[in-house]
């Protein structure tokens, strides 16, 4: 006893034109409906066929789904599932690669933990047991936000938990800064950057100008995707030189920001958009737990988790 009727994408269920209506002949319908009326089926409506007896019928209507094509495999980068993890030196830092993966493959992921866990702080590291794709071999990301004190607590600075493809340059421990570059080589024009993601954010306890008055909002963290025909990757020291969004360089550029607790993964989509036609020479994909990090601000408290990262095309 139900109607079910189809109609093209983008129309108007709330204003249906009926071009025909059909019922046994003597029976009666409440409401009444009649050819050329005009009916709301924005939500399903029932009527009553009466014959010898009452007889319950509901009408319903649905939007056809316009097909969309399927996202097409590429090119993809090293690890981007975060499976392969090692660890290495006299620290035992944690290194995204696998422990037989070869120079190049080394050199996809960059981190600050090297600077970081030697203090004994690890802002970036491999998760076991929470994931989003479960099985033998699987592994994920864990990204923490860290407010760190050496030197007896002379030297007090906040270290987000961040990952990025590129590299770690020289090091300034007094002010607790890096030289960081960004950027692998990479020609590719992917569509997407999909995978999952679960935030769990603290109240922002550590801050610095021009945030100063960001204390005790929710932090938030981000992974951004920018790909750049520069000739060599970029460096970036924080807070004194960042990416300039208009670099004339920038091929395309896509980004998600992560702004709520979230209690389980989520899946998530970050759409590249392109600004001209060029074939790009480098990519950058950039994750952090606190989106201020390069000013020192955020939560010692935030976790941002990452896992099976993909490409579409």
């Amino acid at each position: 006893k139900t109607v079910e009727v189809a109609v093209p994408v983008d129309t108007d269920l709330s204003k249906l034109k009926v071009e025909g209506f059909d019922i046994t002949e003597g029976a009666t319908c409440t409401p009444a409906i009649k050819e050329g009326d005009v009916i709301d089926l924005s939500s399903p409506l029932t009527v009553v066929l009466t014959t010898y007896d009452n007889y319950e019928w509901t009408i319903s209507a649905s939007a056809q789904i316009k097909p969309q094509p399927e996202p097409k495999d590429g090119p993809q980068l090293y690890n981007m599932s975060f499976d392969n993890w090692c660890q290495g030196g006299l620290n035992k830092v944690w290194f995204p690669y696998a422990e037989d993966a070869t120079d190049q493959e080394k050199a996809t992921w960059g981190s600050a933990n090297g600077t970081t866990q030697p203090l004994g702080y690890v802002t970036v590291g491999p998760e076991d047991t929470f994931l989003a794709v479960t099985g033998e071999g699987k592994m994920g990301l864990k990204l923490q936000t860290q407010g760190m004190s050496i030197l007896m607590g002379m030297i007090k600075k906040l270290a987000a938990g961040s990952i990025f493809n590129g590299y770690t340059g020289d090091i300034d421990i007094m002010k607790m800064s890096a030289k960081i570059y960004w950027g692998i080589s990479f020609t590719e024009r992917p569509k997407t950057l999909e995978g999952y993601a679960c935030y769990k954010p603290g109240a922002i306890d550590w801050t610095q100008d021009p945030y100063k008055g960001k204390e005790g909002e929710l932090d938030n963290g981000h992974i951004f995707v920018v790909l750049t025909d520069w000739d060599a990757p970029f460096e970036v020291s924080p807070p004194d030189q960042l990416l300039d969004l208009d670099d004339p360089h920038i091929i395309g550029y896509g980004k998600v920001v992560f702004d709520k607790k979230m209690e389980a993964y989520e899946p998530f989509k970050l759409n590249i958009e392109y600004r001209n036609e060029r074939t790009p020479k480098y990519i950058a994909i950039v994750a952090s737990s606190s989106a201020l990090g390069d000013f020192f601000t955020g939560s010692s408290s935030s976790v941002l988790y990452l896992d099976e990262l993909k490409f579409t095309y």
